[in-house]
């Protein structure tokens, strides 16, 4: 992440006694400024010295000039500045970490951030993103969920055209279970195009091939683990069929895939 420099106004505040001050010095003086200011007054003194001695600080070395992040896949380096709201050679001794952290975190991509200060110039970002799991399905289009069903704000859906499309009544908070159900049979997940949600209870799996597969509400991951085995023994998925019904324990029923012929047509 590149920093800019900003022509801060803040190097103006150092009056001139100040700026011959060393370190020691520096430290003594704010010791003084402690002991002899009370109650409201100290705030005030406090209020009113605070630019000059953190313009000072910044002008002995304690200023940001490097910026380190970890856990970063997606998100921006605007974002990042922008949620920041820092600038190279801004007092590092100044900065109001605990806001910054609020700021980064409601990035679309950050589910989490941690932001630690390194004297004497460096800060360190570490992210936790979403990891995007399908396209939900809504009237605004397609919009890219997280494990959890949360909208990924700001992410450019046309990237992740591989991911399944997730529709239907509470469709986006429970996907994140479902599909973990079927990823558990790698060859037949690859198949999956789409998942439904049926009357906020269980799920229809649209594959490519266009077979709608009936999962039951109860125990999913055993219908799917059964239907993974037919298709190992028998390639039950590549026959012509419209839908492979399993919410019924211990049966198949399957719909075969009959063309709709139109009115006046020959038979």
């Amino acid at each position: 992440m590149r920093l800019t420099d900003n022509k801060s106004p803040q190097k103006s505040l150092t009056p001139g006694w100040l700026a011959q001050l060393s370190v020691r010095q520096l430290l003594r003086a704010f010791i003084v400024l402690l002991f002899v200011s009370g109650g409201a007054g100290l705030a005030w003194h406090w209020q009113t010295a605070r630019p000059a001695l953190l313009a000072k600080t910044a002008e002995m070395g304690l200023a940001v000039r490097h910026i380190d992040i970890e856990g970063r896949s997606h998100t921006s380096d605007a974002d990042l500045l922008e949620a920041l709201k820092i600038w190279r050679g801004m007092p590092i001794l100044g900065l109001d970490l605990s806001a910054m952290r609020i700021r980064v975190a409601d990035i679309g991509w950050v589910a989490e951030a941690r932001i630690e200060r390194h004297l004497p110039d460096r800060l360190k970002i570490i992210l936790s993103e979403r990891i995007p799991v399908g396209l939900l399905q809504s009237g605004a289009g397609h919009q890219l969920i997280d494990h959890g069903g949360a909208i990924i704000a700001g992410a450019d859906v046309t990237l992740f055209g591989h991911l399944p499309v997730v529709s239907g009544k509470q469709a986006a908070s429970e996907a994140g279970f479902i599909l973990d159900t079927l990823r558990t049979e790698p060859e037949l997940y690859s198949d999956v195009w789409a998942i439904q949600r049926i009357a906020g209870r269980r799920w229809d799996v649209h594959l490519r091939n266009g077979i709608t597969v009936k999962l039951p509400e109860q125990d999913p991951a055993a219908a799917w683990s059964r239907l993974a085995r037919l298709q190992r023994e028998k390639g039950i998925i590549e026959r012509d069929l419209a839908a492979i019904d399993l919410r019924i324990p211990d049966q198949l029923v399957v719909e075969p895939n009959i063309p709709v012929r139109g009115p006046g047509q020959k038979t």
